[in-house]
């Protein structure tokens, strides 16, 4: 949502997974921050889950990625001399308070229960589709390993010895496809 409904101008976004948490961390002060260096915040991240940058679809990770509490600040110094760096010394100020704050804020027991939920429901969809990735490369790895027996069988001179084996791998395969039954052993009374 836009920052205006928090008194911050410029093209700032709030991005926030519980809207309790961007009221409490917007207060006065931190207005007044960026209103004084528009120019110069780029984003200010808060987050007690960070697992880095978001993958892309051929980079998926095999297990759930371990989340960490990171504050992280961009700036944009247009001035890097010692005065340029001075003038933007509230910025360190900042960040300090914001550490300050952060450490000291408590979320309620509502907005916690919301957070689990959401975030159960995210863990849930990344195992799917690892599972569904690691499906995908079993079945891959089958179909390598069906085309190489199927070669070998091909390169046999012996049209006997490639019958016979043509046959024993279909026979592995029929096998294989067929319906599995269970025994059961039933006692005489």
């Amino acid at each position: 949502r836009s920052a205006e409904k928090y008194m911050v101008t410029g093209n700032y976004f709030i991005m926030s997974e519980v809207a309790e948490v961007a009221s409490a961390m917007l207060d006065s002060k931190l207005v007044s921050v960026f209103k004084k260096y528009p120019d110069v915040i780029d984003t200010i991240h808060f987050s007690d889950q960070y697992t880095g940058p978001k993958p892309t679809e051929d980079q998926q990770p095999m297990e759930l990625p371990q989340g960490k509490k990171v504050l992280i600040f961009v700036f944009n110094l247009p001035n890097v001399t010692q005065s340029g760096i001075e003038d933007t010394q509230p910025l360190l100020h900042l960040v300090f308070y914001c550490i300050d704050k952060v450490r000291k804020y408590k979320l309620s027991r509502e907005a916690k229960a919301k957070a689990d939920k959401n975030r159960s429901k995210v863990a849930e969809n990344q195992w799917k589709s690892i599972h569904a990735a690691k499906a995908e490369k079993a079945a891959e790895e089958r179909e390598r390993k069906r085309r190489e027996a199927k070669e070998r069988i091909k390169e046999i001179e012996d049209p006997e010895k490639q019958r016979k084996m043509e046959e024993r791998e279909n026979r592995k395969d029929k096998k294989k496809n067929q319906p599995k039954m269970k025994q059961l052993k039933v006692k005489a009374m």
